[in-house]
């Protein structure tokens, strides 16, 4: 495309959860039924703005179209940071906002220790009441999972993670009321048909296991290839090695990774045209951006060495964004040169 050419024109694009087709409205016979969706209908909703993740794609658009059908599933998606975890999950809050619960489980406490944000506060805004049960999407599990030593020589994660269980396993939670819409009172809230995602990174194990499997540096029988953080995709092993009790891990159907990302990979984010974020960030400020080849490489090799991926593709080109802001606060092109 030549920098001269005007902003192609698109078509507004409405998705079927905008309020023009909410119940009483113009448009609400066009809601489409849960149950008509096909699991490719999910995963082309799902992989939006996720590029690379094809078969994690997958495997998640089969969980929730099962899900949709009536069978619940407990499953645990793993990658490196700026792999896609927090695009699939916000796209799945998307496409189905009725019933998907986002939770970043990296700060809970077991009951009676301090702390706001318990096991059983993550249900405090669920409605049972949805055509369809809860999905809750578990972000930063790896954190709630390591260890965490306490005074008296106890592992408070494995606490924490025995409160789970007994959610996952199916059962009766007793849920604060909400304050703000006059719920004062505790109520009960039922499990037994929900569906859990966990997420997480694992950043330590994978360290680990590849600096396991490189072997020794020195004499015979030495590795001829070093690897890397997540050349090798992680285990349910891993998940335990990381911290993950033997019990929680066994309520563990599914474990989905995503996979790795290389310098090649984040210089063709950069190149597509429909998806992607420099496409993203060009839709969210109204601007064409430019990115001369080398400039490509340099933001590629910076996302891949730093571990920020595509989060710190965004930020690096956000700060030429606030820069052209600046200067011309009218310009509708960017140009990285």
């Amino acid at each position: 495309m030549q920098k001269n050419e005007m902003i192609d024109e698109e078509k507004p694009y409405i998705p079927w959860y905008a309020n023009e087709y909410k119940p009483g409205s113009a448009s609400s016979k066009k809601v489409p039924d849960y149950l008509a969706f096909t699991p490719q209908d999910i995963k082309r909703e799902i992989e939006k703005n996720v590029l690379n993740q094809e078969e994690a794609c997958k495997k998640i658009a089969v969980l929730m179209y099962q899900h949709l059908h009536g069978h619940r599933f407990v499953g645990l998606l793993a990658g490196p940071t700026g792999s896609g975890k927090s695009y699939i999950a916000e796209n799945l809050k998307k496409l189905f906002p009725d019933f998907v619960y986002l939770r970043d489980v990296s700060n809970v406490t077991c009951d009676g220790w301090k702390g706001n944000k318990k096991v059983s506060s993550l249900f405090s805004d669920v409605n049972e009441t949805s055509s369809v049960q809860p999905v809750l999407f578990l972000d930063e599990c790896d954190k709630m999972f390591s260890p965490k030593i306490n005074a008296g020589q106890e592992n408070v994660s494995e606490s924490i993670q025995a409160e789970f269980l007994t959610v996952i396993h199916g059962g009766e939670v007793e849920v604060p009321g909400r304050k703000d819409i006059g719920m004062d009172n505790y109520r009960i809230v039922n499990t037994g048909h929900m569906s859990f995602l966990f997420a997480g990174a694992f950043e330590k194990r994978a360290q680990a296991v590849a600096k396991q499997e490189s072997g020794s540096s020195f004499g015979f029988g030495a590795s001829s290839k070093k690897l890397s953080s997540y050349d090798l995709e992680l285990t349910m092993e891993d998940v335990r090695e990381a911290g993950c009790t033997t019990e929680l891990s066994g309520r563990i159907q599914k474990l989905i990774c995503l996979q790795k990302f290389g310098e090649e990979e984040f210089c063709k984010m950069l190149d597509c045209k429909d998806r992607g974020p420099v496409r993203e960030m060009e839709r969210e400020f109204g601007i064409r951006i430019f990115i001369s080849d080398r400039k490509k490489e340099e933001l590629a090799h910076e996302a891949y060495v730093s571990g920020l991926g595509v989060r710190g593709m965004k930020n690096a080109i956000r700060e030429y964004i606030d820069e052209l802001t600046w200067e011309n606060y009218q310009a509708k092109e960017l140009e990285i040169a």
